[in-house]
């Protein structure tokens, strides 16, 4: 609590609050993927890290977490070996809008956010010349979360909607380094309100539950429940 309390009033002076954060995702499949029998036999030493980058525009009203298409649009199933989903975290009315990129094909969930318990250490790490301290989240009893956030940075967010920290999260890792989202480059400019806002759609917007439920209904013979459990859980 002390530890919270100097990086609040050291922030009440000259914090960034609003920018363009530029995320690379690393993800190690060989672990992700690890007893799916179907996706094991096509991953081989070569195509086991996907490197791909996402882009965060925040402001103090809100967020919006994109994935950024190559230059070279990839082909192939093994684009699918990942999610990229699009989050937008509404700061004031603490909600998460998440379009869910389900092998193609959009889903969209909106709900309240689920609070964290960070556990901030003294540790910390560099990320485009901004200081990122690290915070540990307890998933569940075989999974932590590390995230490193910027005191200099608000608001409280960051990669895939996580938050709950006092500082905009730079730097996200599973334990195990099976995912890491990791800043690469950070810039301060306006972002307007309408750029991190929900999109209008007219397709069905699902609560988290209710879309886990719909896909396991749908897709049940395809899909374990614990790896549907997988891809919400940071939700």
């Amino acid at each position: 609590m002390a530890l919270v309390a100097i990086i609040i009033s050291a922030n009440t002076l000259g914090q960034i609050t609003q920018g363009r954060v530029v995320f690379e995702r690393r993800t190690n499949l060989k672990k992700t993927l690890k007893g799916n029998k179907r996706a094991e036999q096509f991953i081989t030493e070569k195509n086991k890290i996907r490197k791909e980058n996402f882009e965060l525009l925040f402001n103090e009203s809100g967020s919006s977490f994109t994935y950024i298409e190559p230059d070279t649009p990839e082909e192939g199933f093994m684009k699918f070996m990942t999610q990229r989903n699009t989050v937008h975290h509404d700061l004031e009315n603490d909600e998460l809008m998440v379009i869910m990129n389900l092998w193609g094909n959009p889903a969209y969930m909106k709900d309240s956010i689920t609070e964290k318990t960070w556990k901030i250490t003294d540790r910390s790490r560099e990320f485009d010349g901004y200081k990122g301290i690290r915070a540990i989240w307890e998933m569940n009893d075989s999974t932590r979360i590390y995230a490193w956030f910027c005191p200099d940075i608000v608001p409280s967010s960051g990669p895939e909607g996580f938050r709950g920290l006092p500082g905009l999260i730079l730097g996200l890792a599973t334990e195990d380094g099976s995912v890491v989202y990791f800043a690469k480059e950070v810039e301060v400019m306006e972002v307007t309100n309408e750029q991190v806002q929900y999109p209008e759609t007219k397709e069905d917007v699902y609560s988290k539950e209710d879309l886990k439920a719909l896909l396991l209904d749908k897709m049940g013979q395809w899909i374990k429940p614990e790896d549907l459990d997988a891809m919400f859980a940071w939700y």
